[in-house]
């Protein structure tokens, strides 16, 4: 079976290994490939190994060869999805040098990109949260994800290790709040106003704007 050309942002179509299983690194590649589709068009809760093997053209014996098991094709999917969006991010906020001005809007981008991308937004639909995204938010795994993600901030912000990791965990507790709970609903404008005010100061910055 060949693959299809896709678009930029899109996902990657099926393509079934027909007998002739890739290399370690390619098997695994299709098979993240394989789990963010099921994410995208069925949601986390109803991805399972089963329906990877499925949706990938393999047996689940296949997907087991690979990967321990659902939890961990879901957790790095999401951290696929993740750091393809910290990259895009941060190639747009290169010209900001204040810590504040990065982290409001690595906030404000990160939270539209969240809510826009199939996969990201599959698995932050407040309506089918799965509980293994909730519990490793905040766990290391997430904290050097948004190490990497807000690396420029933390440095401009003259943080050491340690006040770093509980701002990071302050940030993304926040983060957190904001994909689950919309309400009340903030156009970009005011998000960013409502994080200078707020998050800002809680981060021992100096802030500005008004909510």
């Amino acid at each position: 079976m060949s693959t299809r050309s896709t678009s930029p942002g899109q996902l990657p179509t099926r393509v079934a290994w027909d007998g002739n299983p890739p290399q370690v690194d390619a098997a695994r590649a299709r098979l993240l490939e394989a789990t963010a589709r099921c994410i995208a068009r069925d949601g986390l809760a109803a991805t399972s190994v089963g329906a990877v093997a499925a949706e990938a053209g393999v047996s689940r014996q296949t997907v087991y060869r690979y990967f321990a098991g659902r939890d961990e094709l879901a957790l790095r999917a999401i951290f696929a999805a993740s750091d393809a969006l910290r990259r895009r991010i941060d190639s747009q906020l290169a010209p900001l040098t204040e810590p504040e001005d990065i982290i409001v809007e690595a906030m404000v981008l990160g939270l539209g990109e969240m809510r826009s991308n199939p996969v990201l937004h599959a698995i932050w639909d407040s309506s089918s949260l799965d509980a293994l995204v909730a519990e490793v938010f905040t766990e290391p795994g997430g904290i050097a994800w948004a190490r990497e993600a807000f690396g420029r901030a933390v440095e401009a912000a003259g943080w050491d290790e340690g006040y770093a990791n509980t701002a990071l965990e302050f940030i993304l507790r926040v983060g957190l709040s904001l994909l689950i709970s919309t309400a009340p609903e903030r156009n970009d404008e005011e998000l960013r106003a409502f994080l200078y005010r707020h998050l800002i100061p809680g981060l021992g910055l100096g802030a500005s704007g008004e909510d």
